[in-house]
């Protein structure tokens, strides 16, 4: 990947958005490119904290394992979403496990450079605080979607940006979504059973809101699934 495409990846990232081009040359040399094959663990729940992570190419799960040894996904991350930023800023271990779900190209930023750098320059560190308030906000609205709704709700939000990012992507508006993660991993991402998440799809079917095709979702449109938001759902 060249310098310049890796700059303006991390530049249109919140925890960096604030930063000019010359606050980002001196950030690159504590940033690094790393290939990882799928199922590659890149840090385990009270790890020492080493660094944080943009994910380039391919996908990331963050998860948690209960003493029943369930797995609790926190967060699935795609291009170009950042992971363990937050630890950087607090001085803690790493809060959780994170894994590759596919092969994947990530930067991985290391932590004492970092540091190192915005301890000697304020104006850079107002900045990245400015950054990291508004992936904060983020990280609230998401933790806010999985308690607040019902598991229809938070299917029909999901796949509703799961739309507006793909179709971003292809430059063009698309009638379905494909998803990312297998249902199992959707499910628990969504703080639900895959049997749940299977009946959430099937009654949807029924509605007339989509069909599932394997990892195919196909719609009309998202007017179609807004709608449904707005609809309560048949008994």
């Amino acid at each position: 990947m060249h310098d310049d495409t890796l700059l303006d990846i991390i530049k249109g990232i919140p925890l960096f958005s604030e930063l000019n081009l010359d606050d980002m040359m001196r950030l690159m040399p504590s940033c690094s490119v790393r290939q990882e094959r799928k199922g590659t663990l890149l840090f385990r729940e009270g790890e020492r904290y080493r660094g944080m992570y943009v994910v380039l190419e391919g996908s990331v799960k963050v998860f948690r394992v209960t003493p029943e040894g369930r797995e609790t996904v926190l967060h699935l991350l795609f291009p170009p979403q950042t992971l363990a930023e937050i630890p950087m800023f607090a001085g803690s271990d790493f809060p959780a496990h994170a894994e590759t779900l596919e092969d994947s190209t990530l930067c991985f930023v290391e932590r004492d450079g970092f540091l190192s750098l915005i301890q000697r320059d304020t104006d850079l560190a107002v900045k990245m605080l400015a950054g990291l308030s508004k992936r904060l906000r983020t990280l609230a609205s998401q933790l806010e979607e999985i308690t607040a709704h019902d598991v229809r709700t938070r299917l029909l939000h999901y796949l509703i940006g799961e739309h507006e990012q793909q179709a971003h992507a292809h430059a063009q508006l698309l009638p379905h979504v494909r998803l990312r993660v297998s249902k199992s991993v959707l499910a628990s991402t969504l703080s639900t059973t895959l049997e749940t998440l299977s009946r959430t799809f099937r009654k949807l079917e029924d509605e007339g809101v989509l069909r599932v095709k394997g990892r195919l979702v196909q719609f009309n449109s998202t007017h179609t699934l807004r709608n449904a938001l707005a609809t309560p759902p048949r008994p």
